[in-house]
Parts: structure tokens; C-alpha cells; sequence
């Protein structure tokens, strides 16, 4: 028998995933078990970025490796964002669903709120489209409360003034966050 399946389950129900009823489980070491034809089988630590609830269905975030061709040995995947969709069976086993992936979730100690500084003009002018299109969507489906502070082309001719992002970070109140990420050049981590 599987070993995923001789663990104990902090959870475990029959559930529909993708019209097909399957024991879905979330074990003990944080990993979801299903089976859709073949096992699958999910990290919450390092895949899961978070879940919501909407209805009876419960929608899992991830973020997992894909990989091209068959001989893919060593050269590392893409990352690719992924959801999930079951619906547990019934309305109480729905809410302990919930209960049981946030309480694991938040055992990780994720942060929940970040400072974002952009600086549109950081990395090859690129940050602004890497911070929309690839950081905010993880951080929202991570369920991360984000400010942002676009930092306005720290050394060009439209800055707002040089060492404006160390302006900000000296007047922040740090305890409101659980870190502060930099989209950009090296500019503002030289500030």
C-alpha cells in the first residue's frame, strides 16, 4: 500500500474532483493525497499558496513545477499556477475542510502582510510588468494584504527624489508588516 495513505489524516472524506468521486486526505506531514486515475499528491508547504471557499467547493492555490518532454532530469521546470477544485461531501465536512487547511496553513508562518516598493523604472524598466504580472497574483493568491509604494524612477529624470524609498521605509511602521519586498534594479535595495 502507498505509505502516503498509512499515515495519519488530519483529514480525510470522499470528495468530487473534476466530476469524479475520490478519498482526498491532508496528512500529517502537509501533504494532500487524491486520486484521479492515477495518485496525486500535493505539498501544502511548498505547492499550496492557499485555498478559498466559495459554495460548496473549495478552490486550492498552487504553484507547482511543470516540466516539458519526457528526459527531464536535472534542468529544473517552470513554475506554473494551478488550481485545485473539490467539493467535500457534505456542508460540515466542507467546514472542517476549511478549518483543517488554515490551521495548517497558518502552522507554516507565512507572512500575511508585506510593504511592496516598485520601481517602475527598476530592472530594465521591466518591474512595474514583473510586479503586476508575476509577484501580485501569487502574493493574492497566497492571501497576502499588500501596500504598495511605486517609487517613482529613483534615478531618472522624473524622480520624485533621490533616496525617496529610504525616505518611506525610516517612516513606516515596520510592526504593521511581516516584511518588505523590493520589485526593481538594485536601486532601492542600495537606498
Amino acid at each position: 500500500m502507498d505509505q502516503s495513505v498509512q499515515q495519519r489524516p488530519l483529514i480525510s472524506d470522499r470528495v468530487t474532483v473534476n466530476g469524479t468521486v475520490t478519498p482526498l486526505a491532508l496528512l500529517a506531514d502537509g501533504r494532500l493525497w487524491w486520486s484521479e486515475g492515477i495518485q496525486r499528491c500535493l505539498s501544502v508547504e511548498k505547492e499550496v499558496l492557499g485555498f478559498v471557499s466559495s459554495g460548496s467547493y473549495i478552490k486550492i492555490k498552487t504553484l507547482v513545477e511543470v516540466r516539458d518532454g519526457c528526459c527531464t532530469t536535472g534542468a529544473p521546470g517552470r513554475l506554473v499556477q494551478n488550481d485545485v477544485v473539490f467539493q467535500p461531501s457534505s456542508e460540515e465536512t466542507h467546514r472542517l475542510w476549511c478549518e483543517k487547511l488554515r490551521e495548517f496553513i497558518d502552522s507554516l508562518g507565512r507572512p500575511k502582510r508585506l510593504f511592496v516598493f516598485v520601481n517602475p523604472f527598476g530592472g530594465k524598466k521591466s518591474a512595474l510588468k514583473i510586479f503586476a504580472d508575476q509577484v501580485k497574483p501569487l502574493l493574492e493568491a497566497a492571501q497576502i494584504h499588500i501596500t504598495v509604494q511605486v517609487c517613482v524612477a529613483l534615478y531618472s529624470s522624473e524622480t520624485e527624489h533621490q533616496l525617496h524609498a529610504k525616505e518611506v521605509a525610516h517612516s513606516l511602521d515596520i510592526t504593521k508588516y511581516d516584511g518588505i519586498v523590493c520589485v526593481s534594479g538594485d536601486g532601492i535595495l542600495v537606498e
